[in-house]
């Protein structure tokens, strides 16, 4: 029995299944780790051999980049919406089987959305996943590698042959003869170790898949919380790169407000000052043309006097004497 599946889609995440599969079986061996449905026998149903494969397996690691859910075939259809296709029979039978299924992430991958999936992968929305990084590669391997290891412990445990049946004391076999015993005790002890056995076996599965279950319910947690909080770091900077953004625009907004207002102050000061000018002008015509008429009045009025006086004086009578 292989204890970890890998599936993956060729076009999206090669090279990192493989270097992968190279990092788990370094670390559990070949025989561990299973990576490719191959060398399917002519004839056979190739359905039932990925199901016979993913159902002899501890876990199922989904390696999923960034084409895996929009991946197309010639046609233009969907790979995920061919119910034939090799990643979703291995994904939807783990699935179905309730074996654990951990999303690997590469290339930057996101988390598929449930309604982004066929019904039957639509589980894989909320299976707790991992992130492997080009640049944090060997560490992110080391998390997966202590998540993983309580299924491959799991899975190769051997509780061991059960001990062979004991004589009952007091009984002991007769040269030439076969031993006589009384075979009721012989059951009853034999009874007693198997049952002895297969609690021991049980209480040490149950405390192994215990301290597994906790140990990845840990990691997942702890992982699960680093990209939330790299989530909540990221949204942040968004809001801060909004808010900055929308500052200068109200910056900008305010500056063109202020040199328009100035533009009109300026524009009505100079058409304030155009209409004092003319209205100076035309005061000053006004008072040029009444003072003309003024001086004019006057001068008519000194010559109508003086004319006066000319006929006054040439109509007295002349001295004859003179």
């Amino acid at each position: 029995m292989r204890a970890i599946f890998i599936s993956y889609r060729r076009e999206d995440a090669e090279g990192q299944a493989g270097r992968l599969f190279d990092d788990l079986a370094r670390h559990f061996g070949e025989h561990s780790v299973f990576m490719d449905v191959a060398g399917i026998e002519p004839g056979r149903d190739f359905r039932r051999v990925i199901d016979e494969h993913v159902a002899s397996c501890g876990v199922l690691l989904a390696m999923i980049g960034k084409t895996w859910i929009d991946a197309a075939d010639e046609s233009g259809r969907r790979r995920l919406e061919d119910p034939m296709d090799f990643v979703r029979l291995e994904t939807a039978s783990a699935l179905k089987r309730d074996i654990p299924v951990v999303p690997v992430l590469v290339h930057g991958a996101r988390m598929p959305r449930a309604e982004q999936l066929p019904a039957d992968l639509a589980e894989l929305a909320y299976r707790n996943g991992v992130e492997l990084t080009h640049a944090r590669w060997d560490s992110d391997v080391q998390v997966l590698i202590k998540a993983l290891s309580p299924y491959v412990e799991s899975s190769q445990k051997d509780p061991g042959p059960v001990d062979s049946a004991v004589l009952p004391p007091g009984t002991a076999p007769v040269s030439g003869t076969p031993p006589v015993m009384d075979t009721a005790p012989l059951a009853t002890t034999r009874a007693v170790k198997k049952s002895l056995t297969t609690f021991v076996a049980a209480t040490v599965a149950a405390l192994v898949i215990a301290v597994g279950g906790y140990a990845w319910y840990q990691n997942s947690t702890e992982h699960a919380e680093a990209i939330r909080q790299a989530a909540w770091v990221e949204e942040t900077k968004k809001q801060a790169a909004a808010a900055e953004l929308q500052a200068k625009k109200k910056a900008e907004a305010k500056a063109a407000a202020e040199i328009l207002e100035t533009k009109k102050q300026a524009a009505e000061k100079a058409i304030a000052a155009e209409a004092d000018a003319k209205r100076r002008a035309q005061d000053k015509a006004l008072a040029q043309e009444l003072e003309a008429k003024r001086l004019a009045q006057e001068k008519a009025y000194a010559q109508e006097l003086d004319a006066k006086r000319q006929a006054r004086e040439n109509s007295k009578p002349r001295n004859m004497n003179g």
